[in-house]
């Protein structure tokens, strides 16, 4: 018998007496449901009148007589049991014998045998539907418990045959196809069925013999090579797709083949134009066009990938590429976490910093006639020392919006001057104390430029600050003012030991040294790009001739009046 047929006669006899199960378990719920509910709502109202006449006879005499008239007649309507209809004529005689006494004692008896008769024939038939009905649940409990047994054993029997009957061949065939894997194409499977699984163990047979065969001839040791590099291939870490000089697909490894979501056969053999059709990663994977860490959603999770071409070279011959994707996830996530606890670190320093300014303040203001000079003097270096964990605990907050991608930049239309004076009034203390001199540009400050002006004063000022703890005492700085088309550039010039080349390079790189003894935290001048590329503009180092160092500072300028669309 076939294994299909095997199953769906055992699985068709399961759902049968499921089906029987279902169908006896509802028909008995809806016959318990529904029957005699008619017929018991009549007793009880039965009792209730025959209650209400109680009530009328003990009550006044007034209203007795057409209160036992009105429930006779209700009762006369609602004779459901066997005999009930004589016990109710009995009872419309008793009736009409008490409303023509005057209380005479003999009637009124009779009147509630009568009642009572009436109340015991719907009592007694309330009692036998409920024995009636407890009869049925019992009968049906066992039809469910008799269906429910026989559906249990064919569970039963299906748990213990079916799995054997399907496991057994399998795993026979699994050791085979292991052993043939394994090289011994000797290697034959023998299983006495005539069902699907026996014919593939004769499929499988002829195939290890054509197998063992194929082995022995010249075509079988190059086949063998090229699974040995495609083995190569896929057992690559990396996924990895090879192309060839005229940008054909050659390979593609299986790793790749998942995180791309592709089938080998849709871009194998395929050009790269054609491949790139497939979806939109994988031509930019092919195309090497993007730049920084690619992210990808894989199995529900965010992976990050570095792209690299690499060259597939013989000698001086070039024979095509390899594209490389490695997966940088892990240090993906520990840089995150390298941002996330700068950033809590520094918003947790903030309020003792505040609290540390606040003390100072008072001490500079209420006690400066008490100190010392030696006192004065710690106080001043404690204020430098405060003033300096503060600057850096901005830069690390700055750092941290920048890493996460989070900059928020308001654009907006602003006066390029006055921008640059709160800028010089932000250092012009520090200026003062080494009597720098600050050459402000004149007529072209009233330039409009489109930044956000918080961000714009904070890069000024992070130059300017740089430019005065890198100048000499009572030397200069120059702040001059270029337009440029649609760009306005800001030059800030000083007269310091200028930045060597080797230093030049890495300056807008994080926690890079500046150059000279005096070092900054290294992350003033790649959070000050980082807000210029955000507001559509750029910093860049001039190399100088001679001493001295300047920084160029590009905005979007403002079309004047005249010029707007």
């Amino acid at each position: 018998m076939k294994t299909k047929v095997r199953l769906t006669l055992a699985l068709g006899a399961l759902a049968l007496l499921v089906f029987v199960l279902a169908a006896v378990s509802y028909g008995t719920i809806w016959s318990l449901r529904g029957e005699g509910r008619g017929l018991l709502q009549a007793n009880y109202t039965s009792i209730e009148y025959m209650q209400g006449m109680v009530a009328a006879i003990d009550g006044p005499d007034g209203a007795a007589a057409d209160r036992l008239r009105a429930l006779l007649a209700k009762q006369q309507a609602n004779i459901t049991e066997v005999g009930e209809d004589q016990a109710t004529a009995e009872l419309a005689r008793a009736v009409d014998a008490w409303t023509q006494t005057d209380g005479d004692p003999v009637p009124t008896a009779v009147l509630r045998q009568r009642i009572a008769r009436i109340v015991d024939l719907n009592k007694e038939a309330i009692v036998r539907r409920v024995a009636a009905a407890e009869s049925k649940g019992d009968n049906a409990l066992v039809w469910i418990g008799i269906t429910g047994t026989f559906c249990a054993l064919i569970a039963l029997s299906m748990l213990f045959s079916i799995p054997e009957h399907i496991a057994e061949p399998i795993r026979r065939l699994t050791e085979g196809i292991d052993r043939v894997a394994g090289g011994d194409y000797h290697e034959r499977v023998e299983l006495d069925r005539n069902d699907e699984f026996g014919h593939m163990a004769e499929r499988f047979n002829a195939m290890a013999s054509e197998l063992q065969r194929w082995e022995s001839s010249n075509l079988a040791r190059i086949m063998d090579e090229k699974a040995r590099a495609e083995a190569v291939i896929q057992s690559l870490q990396d996924a990895s797709i090879g192309l060839d000089e005229q940008g054909n697909v050659l390979f593609a490894n299986q790793q790749a083949l998942d995180l791309l979501e592709v089938a080998a056969s849709d871009i194998v053999g395929r050009t790269v134009s054609e491949a790139s059709r497939v979806n939109d990663l994988l031509r930019v994977v092919l195309s090497g066009e993007r730049q920084g860490p690619l992210k990808i959603v894989k199995d529900g999770r965010e992976q990050f990938f570095t792209l690299e071409h690499v060259p597939i070279q013989r000698s001086d011959e070039r024979m095509g590429t390899v594209a490389v994707l490695r997966n940088v996830t892990p240090f993906e996530e520990k840089d995150r976490a390298k941002t996330h606890f700068l950033a809590t670190i520094s918003h947790e320093l903030k309020t003792p910093l505040a609290s540390t300014g606040i003390g100072l303040s008072l001490l500079e203001r209420q006690q400066a006639d008490r100190l010392t000079a030696d006192q004065t003097a710690i106080i001043a270096d404690l204020r430098k020392d405060h003033q300096r964990l503060v600057r850096i605990v901005s830069e690390l907050l700055d750092l941290a919006q920048v890493e996460t991608g989070n900059i928020r930049v308001t654009i907006a239309e602003h006066a390029l001057g006055p921008l640059i004076d709160d800028a010089l009034d932000a250092v012009r203390r520090q200026g003062e104390q080494k009597g720098i001199r600050f050459a402000r540009p004149g007529s072209t400050t009233d330039l409009r430029i489109k930044v956000d002006a918080a961000k714009a004063v904070w890069v000024m000022v992070n130059v300017l600050n740089n430019a005065v703890r890198h100048s000499p005492d009572h030397g200069r700085i120059t702040l001059e003012i270029v337009p440029e088309g649609d760009q306005v550039s800001l030059l800030i010039s000083d007269q310091g030991p200028g930045i060597p080349q080797k230093d030049a390079d890495r300056l807008f790189l994080r926690y890079a040294p500046g150059p000279g003894p005096v070092h900054g935290t290294g992350l003033g001048l790649a959070i000050a790009r980082e807000f210029m590329l955000a507001m559509g503009g750029n910093i860049v180092h001039r190399p100088a001739s001679g001493a001295g160092a300047t920084f160029i500072l590009t905005f979007a300028a403002v079309p004047a009046s005249g010029d707007r669309p």
